[in-house]
């Protein structure tokens, strides 16, 4: 099989920042056969927070199928791989034009509406979630505050679940400052079934600085988790759009682990309810090569 992948570092427009994302694909653009335990392995050979399979190609309707890998777990969407894949995918038409190109991703949450652009080894993409992000319960932060090493005074309200395919726990602190203070939870710990999203606004207007940490996929902390980003659309969308229609804001992520990235989300709606929301990121190039071995399907 003439398995080919390429690196990409996702929410941020400098190489060796941002998340990098792997995406592994057939060189003649064919469908992939490979079985889904060949395809954990490759993930967990490759180490990455996510690794994505193009598994089917229709470049008439600009459709393409994505697998989405953790080095533990299958995921049924997460953003960063989808930005990260269809700004890739838009440097791949041979009719690309430097303006957008209509991208659609096929995931298990269900299809994903990109826009995308690429020039020479970088890019730009904008996604629509499969669904709005819609909260589905609350949790006390008694034991949250306690597996992240501050007082409990420190949170801000209760600990919401807000999901947009995946459910996220968002966790708001008081203030900026506090992101560097946490200590990363225990994977397997108190928290180990926890997509945790721990955020505060600031230090800028419409910024919001975080620090995310998908222990339920295996992986103790994120640079840039586009997934955790939508979700979190609906916790503060109740804030952002109380006095207005819109909000473009700027998430500041994966300062502690050395990865600086930005997310952006452009909220829509009225009196503090959510109506539409997208995701944005820049796309940066940084190695490609050829699987000279493929596991094998047993």
């Amino acid at each position: 099989m003439n398995l080919l992948f390429t690196v990409v570092d996702v929410f941020t427009n400098q190489p060796f920042a941002g998340n990098p994302l792997a995406i592994v694909y057939h060189e003649a653009e064919e469908s992939l056969t490979l079985a889904t335990g060949q395809m954990q392995a490759l993930a967990r050979e490759m180490n990455l927070s996510e690794t994505v399979f193009v598994t089917n190609w229709d470049w008439g309707s600009r459709r393409f199928t994505l697998r989405i890998f953790t080095p533990s777990t299958e995921l049924p969407f997460a953003g960063h791989p989808s930005i990260g894949a269809a700004a890739w995918l838009a440097g791949r038409d041979t009719m690309r034009e430097s303006t957008s190109q209509s991208i659609d991703l096929v995931e298990r949450a269900g299809l994903v509406r990109c826009t995308a652009q690429w020039t020479d080894d970088a890019g730009h993409a904008t996604l629509i979630p499969p669904q709005l992000p819609e909260q589905s319960g609350t949790e006390a932060g008694g034991k949250v505050a306690a597996e992240l090493g501050v007082p409990v005074s420190a949170l801000v309200g209760d600990v919401e679940v807000w999901s947009a395919g995946m459910a996220v726990h968002c966790v708001e602190l008081d203030q900026p400052g506090r992101l560097a203070e946490l200590q990363a939870p225990a994977l397997g710990g108190p928290l180990g079934s926890w997509e945790l999203c721990c955020f505060a606004s600031g230090p800028g207007e419409d910024e919001i600085t975080a620090r995310v940490f998908p222990l339920a996929a295996g992986i103790q902390e994120d640079p840039a988790t586009g997934a955790a980003a939508v979700a979190l659309a609906g916790r503060i969308a109740p804030k952002m759009l109380r006095d207005r229609g819109q909000a473009h804001v700027a998430i500041q992520q994966g300062a502690a682990m050395g990865r600086a990235s930005t997310l952006r989300l452009h909220l829509l709606g009225a009196a503090g309810r959510l109506e539409a929301v997208q995701l944005s990121g820049e796309v940066v190039a940084v190695s490609e090569g050829r699987w000279l071995r493929v596991p094998s399907g047993d």
